[in-house]
């Protein structure tokens, strides 16, 4: 007697043939495409790496030079500092405040704001940057050659 209705069988033999073949078709096809495209997922690969590489030495060289950016500041705001400010006018002691300012804004990490910006907040159309007002207002210890006459002249 036939399976009717609810008893009949949902899969028969030729059907499960019939599924396995189109399955092992369908991963044979993706396995040559695979294949195909491995030049392609190398490229990517290896630019992955590279990248990453690229990254890797941006950040040690920003590292690096924010350290010295650092150490400079440092540096020149001990200069500043040195210098006694009842001796300044009252446009030069302005230019040093806003210099020790910008010197701490880089020991901070934050990046200053431009020397125009700077000199138009002071009201000056310019302003000497670090090493010129430190130049200009540092002092300089006598060394060889500062005397006139003399041992150390240069005149001989």
């Amino acid at each position: 007697m036939a399976n009717k209705g609810r008893n009949k069988p949902r899969t028969s033999a030729k059907n499960v043939l019939g599924a396995a073949t189109v399955g092992t078709v369908a991963a044979g096809a993706g396995l040559a495409a695979y294949d195909a495209d491995t030049p392609n997922r190398n490229k990517r690969r290896r630019e992955k790496q590279r990248q990453a590489t690229r990254t890797a030495k941006r950040a040690k060289t920003n590292t690096i030079t924010n350290q010295t950016k650092t150490e400079i500041s440092k540096m020149r705001l001990q200069n500043l500092q040195n210098i006694n400010s009842k001796d300044l006018s009252t446009k030069d002691r302005k230019i040093k405040n806003e210099l020790v300012k910008r010197e701490k804004d880089i020991i901070k990490g934050l990046k200053p704001p431009t020397i125009a910006k700077t000199a138009a907040k002071i009201g000056l159309r310019t302003m000497p940057g670090v090493g010129a007002f430190l130049t200009a207002f540092g002092s300089t210890p006598a060394g060889q050659g500062s005397a006139l006459y003399g041992p150390g002249s240069k005149k001989k």
